[in-house]
C-alpha cells in the first residue's frame, strides 16, 4: 500500500490539553501500510488497517482510526488519489470508507445506504456514488 503525503498540517483536537491547538505534520510516504503523523514532537504511526473513514471538512481531512481522530489540512480528492484502491472507497462526495472495516450495509427508501462501520459510526453512501456498492460487496 503507497500514500504518499506532501507534509499538510494536521490539528489533534483529542490532545491532552482540550482548549489547545496541537500543529501536527504527516510525514512524506506511507510504504508499509501506515500513516505517519508527526505529532507535538513525536511520530504517530496510523495503521491502514484501524482507518475506519476519511471525511472531508473544507480544506482539510478528517481522519477516523479508532478513537482518535486527526485534521489534516488537505483536499479530500488529493488524499484519495493516494490511497490504496483496494481498500478504500469513496461512497460520498465528503466521504471515502475503509471497505474492510464495513459491517453492514442498509438501503434506506430515497436509494440512498447507510453503512455501519465496526466501531458503530453510521456514514451514507449517497445514490450519485451508488456504483461503488458492487466494490463494498466483493469478497476481500
Amino acid at each position: 500500500m503507497d500514500l504518499t503525503i506532501a507534509n499538510p498540517t494536521i490539528v489533534n483536537p483529542k490532545s491532552a490539553n482540550p482548549g489547545a491547538r496541537d500543529m501536527s505534520t504527516v510525514e512524506n510516504v506511507v510504504t508499509s501500510g501506515r500513516l505517519p503523523i508527526k505529532d507535538s514532537g513525536r511520530t504517530v504511526f496510523v495503521p491502514l488497517e484501524e482507518v475506519e473513514y476519511f471525511e472531508a471538512s473544507g480544506n482539510y481531512v478528517r481522519v477516523h482510526a479508532g478513537t482518535a481522530h486527526y485534521r489534516v489540512r488537505e483536499k479530500l480528492s488529493t488524499f484519495a488519489a493516494r490511497l490504496p484502491e483496494r481498500d478504500f472507497v469513496q461512497i460520498h462526495r465528503s466521504v471515502i470508507v475503509n471497505r474492510n472495516r464495513i459491517h453492514e450495509l442498509r438501503r434506506s427508501f430515497s436509494g440512498k445506504y447507510l453503512v455501519t462501520l465496526v466501531s458503530g459510526q453510521q456514514v451514507t453512501l449517497s445514490r450519485s456514488h451508488r456504483q461503488q456498492l458492487a466494490t463494498l460487496k466483493e469478497p476481500f
